[in-house]
């Protein structure tokens, strides 16, 4: 087989060009020279396609400051497909895991696969930010669902069938405005 292969390898000429050799076939016919032209590349040769995304895959930025460990857990969910984005948010919550993982790995192989999937359920741990901001957020929120739900009793007072979910909501609608109340109170006693 060496042999053939030699046969078919280009070899330049006294002009430059590079030309495949003629050759006999088994059955005695007679292959014609082939030029081949300047810059062609074998299909062979030719570089496999990857994409955008198997690239960046590939290329999974190390932070500075970055753990080991939290680098290779980024790129383990890369390679298993999973967006890289949804580790790197949760940087504080991924630093712990991977060292409980890590000591729990010879025992079981089992539990590493859980963790990603119950980390993806939680939302990022938020930033800490101002208490007097985050009780007025849950003061909004409380409110926008109590408007829901005074929405929900004109439409039942209008004679509109309401299902399960909005019922809940409906009933609900007083404990909100209790929590509410609580809430302005701890407002009050913050802004003092």
């Amino acid at each position: 087989m060496s042999g053939s292969r030699k046969l078919t390898e280009p070899v330049a000429t006294d002009t430059g060009e590079k030309v495949i050799a003629g050759s006999v076939r088994p059955d005695g016919t007679v292959r014609k020279e082939r030029r081949i032209r300047a810059g062609y590349t074998p299909q062979e040769e030719q570089p496999v396609y990857q994409s955008r995304g198997t690239l960046a895959k590939q290329n999974v930025p190390t932070c500075p400051g970055m753990d080991e460990a939290e680098i290779s857990a980024l790129k383990q969910q890369a390679a298993k497909g999973k967006k890289p984005s949804t580790a790197s948010s949760q940087p504080a919550a991924a630093k712990p895991k991977p060292a409980a993982s890590q000591a729990s790995a010879p025992a079981k192989a089992a539990p590493p696969a859980p963790a990603p999937a119950a980390a993806a359920a939680l939302p990022p741990p938020a930033e800490p930010e101002d208490p007097k901001a985050a009780l007025e957020k849950q003061i909004r929120a409380l409110k926008k669902k109590i408007r829901q739900a005074s929405d929900l009793a004109e439409k039942k007072a209008a004679g509109a069938a309401l299902d399960k979910d909005q019922e809940e909501k409906l009933a609900r609608g007083a404990a909100w405005q209790d929590e509410v109340s609580q809430l302005e109170a701890q407002l009050a006693k913050l802004g003092v």
